[in-house]
């Protein structure tokens, strides 16, 4: 079965390596300098200083400077990447199945001496795993290569593509895409599927429950509050009385809180893939085998 399975998506496993090894080559290429740029240059002091509004006169020429040198490239990447777990999905999750439909290959397979669990396992272990591991070393090369672009923890370029959130949130999309392409045997039709169901699952969970993984904190401090996860739908007044004038609060997420968000946030995926593959592995495991017509039996020629 490794091999038949090799042999059937080895395109799609193939594809991503070279992407992945493209993308090492531009990674390296414009993270080393731009790494050495920002040790150098004394980067990291001037985001700090920014933030406290301390000598802002000369670190606005140096960020100025550092990121029209660095900053494009970074930039237009994390602007797009959001979408590489929706397209892993559609060409890799949505054909999984469906192509075996289309093509009717399918009747043969469940029809041959390995049971229709074992094909299944297969297939899903092999090619989750494989998309998987090349999610994880993209999301390593890639957080490494947005470190001195986006230098707190909450940022969206930062938290979207760190080693837990991005692979969770490609095997979820691929996932949709194995799904919809047993239920409408389809390709396209499962791939404009996945399209859908990737953003009914993302949009909710970044926007709607990311905040709210746990009580904010409050802060008048904008070194502190930049750093973390701003709340800014809520500020809070306060104190009102007192000889002191009233402050300004916001509500924020502490930087500390970013590995314990990226593991509710992986956690609450995870759980959706498990859901979504429960239910391919009923609906294939449970439907009705092909009926095989067994072979025509040979009269003995009479002699």
């Amino acid at each position: 079965m490794t091999w038949l399975v090799w042999r059937q998506h080895r395109g799609e496993l193939l594809g991503a390596g070279v992407i992945l090894v493209g993308l090492g080559i531009l990674l390296v290429l414009h993270g080393i300098p731009m790494h050495e740029a920002y040790d150098r240059d004394g980067v990291a002091a001037c985001h700090a200083k920014m933030v406290l509004s301390e000598d802002t006169g000369s670190c606005s020429d140096v960020l100025a400077d550092f990121d029209s040198r660095y900053g494009f490239l970074p930039g237009q990447f994390a602007a797009y990447l959001p979408f590489l777990p929706m397209l892993a999905g559609m060409l890799i999750g949505a054909p999984l199945l469906a192509r075996e439909y289309e093509q009717g290959t399918w009747q043969l397979a469940w029809t041959q001496g390995v049971t229709r669990r074992r094909w299944l396992a297969a297939k899903l272990a092999l090619v989750l795993g494989g998309v998987l591991a090349v999610s994880v070393v993209f999301a390593a090369g890639v957080t490494w290569w947005f470190a001195p672009t986006a230098p707190h923890q909450f940022t969206t370029a930062k938290f979207n593509h760190a080693v837990l959130v991005f692979p969770a949130y490609v095997i979820v999309a691929v996932a949709i895409g194995i799904l919809a392409g047993l239920v409408v045997r389809r390709t396209l039709v499962a791939a404009a599927i996945t399209v859908a169901g990737y953003l009914l699952v993302r949009l909710p969970v970044e926007f709607l429950l990311r905040p709210r993984y746990r009580e904010p904190l409050t802060t008048d401090d904008p070194a502190v509050e930049m750093k973390g996860l701003p709340i800014h739908d809520v500020v809070v007044e306060g104190p009102v009385d007192g000889p002191t004038a009233p402050t300004s609060l916001v509500r924020f997420h502490p930087a500390d809180r970013f590995w314990e968000f990226q593991l509710i946030e992986s956690a609450i995926l995870a759980g959706v893939t498990i859901v979504l593959l429960a239910v391919t592995w009923r609906l294939v495991v449970g439907s009705r085998a092909p009926v095989s017509h067994p072979a025509p039996q040979r009269t003995p020629a009479r002699r």
